[in-house]
């Protein structure tokens, strides 16, 4: 069974910026087995929504802490638990920064478990 990671990346420029992301999942893995985000962001962000081929993922303005891990858990614990099919279908995010990150721009990255089939 193969495993990635697969990574979204983008720069939040200002405070309160509202972020869209569209990228499509890597052909040949089939599942989508997790979703982690750096802590480093600081808290009270919120995904206005995420969906995968349309289909909500996580409920409207969900709170980004609940994917947010710290150096205190596990590496291979750090992952938020869920179930669905990848393989090449289209992630699509809206993300609001809260205003309250400890500095202006930052990296938003979001992780992404994926494995194959076999």
């Amino acid at each position: 069974m193969k495993t990635k990671i697969q990574l979204i990346e983008t720069t939040v420029i200002n405070a309160n910026d509202t972020l869209r992301i569209s990228e499509d999942f890597d052909i040949g893995y089939k599942d989508l087995e997790g979703v982690a985000v750096l802590s480093s962001i600081g808290k009270g962000h919120i995904f206005r929504s995420f969906t995968v081929a349309g289909a909500e993922l996580f409920p409207k303005n969900f709170e980004v802490e609940f994917l947010q891990s710290t150096n205190h858990v596990a590496p291979n614990e750090r992952f938020f638990k869920v179930k669905d099919i990848a393989d090449g279908k289209k992630v699509e995010i809206e993300y609001i920064d809260s205003g309250k990150a400890d500095a202006y721009p930052y990296s938003l990255k979001i992780y992404m478990l994926l494995r194959d089939a076999g």
